[in-house]
């Protein structure tokens, strides 16, 4: 007999070694936020769902944009006190900027606000008015299934986004699993937006349509 193919197969292997690309890594992320998401509904996970959003858009994506979105109100506040008098608003001078040119928010601080907000999000979600079993609508679970995708590439992208400028600073001596996932998952910085905007669109058209029922448990 023949026991040459006994040679493929190693007897004992020390080590396995899976190869996975960053965007196979990204869906599985957004299979298992879906999972969650199909499984407690909507309504569930839509409080925890806007506060990631709120997270991500003031301390990922508008982190400097906030601190031109203060200057811009401050700098603009008497032509609004002289339109809101009825005074000339152009004949009013602009004030100073707040905060200086070029200031930038401490990334360490945008992690921590990021992190905390989310965690409001689990908070408030507890008591959240329009709660409710998964099963109440007949579009409770699909759309489920897209908030907890959204919510969990949000909560992936921003830890790539986060990881990403770290590296940029010169932070560096992390190697392991997690930083080496970091360094695989892609950015999607700017598919995200429009993400968002769909969920904000399917949102609308659920108020507008099922408004009385919203507030049902």
């Amino acid at each position: 007999m023949n026991y040459e193919w006994l040679t493929l197969v190693p007897l004992a292997q020390t080590a396995i070694t899976l190869s996975v690309s960053g965007f196979a890594l990204l869906v599985i992320f957004m299979a298992v936020g879906g999972y969650g998401g199909y499984q407690s509904g909507i309504r569930n996970i839509l409080t925890i769902a806007l506060w990631s959003i709120i997270a991500y858009i003031t301390c990922v994506q508008g982190g400097n944009a906030l601190v031109d979105l203060v200057n811009r109100f401050w700098e603009n506040s008497p032509r609004i006190v002289a339109f809101a008098v009825g005074s000339d608003a152009n004949a009013v001078a602009r004030l100073d900027p707040l905060i200086q040119a070029g200031f930038q928010v401490p990334l360490f601080f945008r992690f921590v606000a990021f992190i905390v907000l989310v965690m409001f999000g689990f908070f408030f979600n507890r008591k959240a008015a329009w709660k409710g079993p998964a099963s109440k609508e007949p579009l409770g679970k699909p759309l489920g299934l897209f908030v907890g995708a959204l919510t969990a590439l949000i909560w992936t992208n921003a830890s790539v986004v986060f990881w990403g400028e770290f590296k940029a600073s010169g932070g560096s001596g992390f190697d392991n699993p997690v930083t080496n996932v970091l360094n695989t998952l892609p950015d999607v910085s700017l598919l995200l937006p429009s993400l968002i905007a769909v969920f904000f669109l399917i949102l609308v058209i659920l108020v507008a349509f099922y408004f009385p029922k919203v507030w049902k448990p």
